[in-house]
Formats: C-alpha cells, structure tokens, sequence
C-alpha cells in the first residue's frame, strides 16, 4: 500500500471538512437564514400601532442645512463626531468637498469609521483640496476597516 504525503492528506481533510460544512447547512443551517425576518422574528417587529424609528433623516441632497457662521468658521463648533460625519455627508452629497473637508477630518480624528470612508474617497479622487493619494486613501480605507466599517466607492 502506497504512503500518502502531507500535501494529500491535507487535501483529504479539506474535502472531508467541505462535505461536513455541505452537510451541516443543507440539513440544517439553510432553512433557518433562507427564510425571510418576518417569519422568524414577529416578536423583533415593533407592533403595528407604534411607527417604526427612522434611523436617518432624510435631507434633500441639493442643498444641506448651511451650518452658523462660528461652525463654518470653526468646524469642531461643539459637535459629537458623529455629527460632524452627517455634516460632512450632507456637504459632499452637494458637491462642496471644499466644506465638507473639515468636518469628516474632525469626525475621523473622533472614531468615527463612516467618515474614514468617505475622506478616503475624496483623498482617492483628489476633491475637497486633498492632492489625489492611492496610499493616503488607502490608510483611511484600512482605518475604517479597523473600525468595522466596509468602504464602497462608486464606480465611474
């Protein structure tokens, strides 16, 4: 009888592996997250006569709230990080990356990882006075990554 190698009794345990994951989510893993959230949480759902909390508020894009003259003049203006990333947002779906710039620098020097995402998209781009930089974009992009967050750019 023929000795089998390290390398084919790794691939042997790989394809036993497999075959048991295979197993596992056809016999019993699959019916559970293939169904939709109503039918397996009705008591999650808040009831019918309560509505339900919108997590953001909707804003029109083409013209953000114009933040005060000391805000404008000062982006930190006594504002959480998570509000300046909503300002710099709301700024960059307009089209002034020149305002936007400050506020999700001060939101990124906060934690938040939204922000990271969204300066790194400028910095790529090269918007907002930011020179385009691949390795500074991609610093914030790993930033953001570490905390949690997943970048999505659009194509063009």
């Amino acid at each position: 009888m023929a000795s089998l190698t390290p390398l084919s009794k790794g691939l042997i345990g790989l394809a036993v592996v497999g075959a048991m994951a295979s197993a596992v989510w056809h016999l019993a893993l699959k019916e559970r997250f293939n169904t939709p959230p109503s039918a397996t949480a009705p008591s999650a759902q808040p009831a019918p006569s309560e509505p339900p909390a919108p997590s953001v508020t909707p804003t029109p894009s083409s013209t953000p709230p114009p933040p005060s003259e000391a805000a404008a003049a000062n982006p930190s203006g006594g504002l959480s990080p998570q509000e300046h990333a909503e300002q710099g947002r709301r700024w960059m779906e307009s089209g002034d990356f020149a305002q936007a710039r400050p506020h999700l620098e001060q939101a990124v020097q906060g934690g938040d990882a939204g922000a990271a995402c969204h300066l790194g998209e400028m910095t790529l781009k090269g918007q907002g006075g930011i020179a385009a930089d691949q390795e500074a974009a991609a610093k914030l992009f790993q930033l953001a990554q570490s905390r949690n967050a997943i970048c999505f750019a659009p194509g063009q």
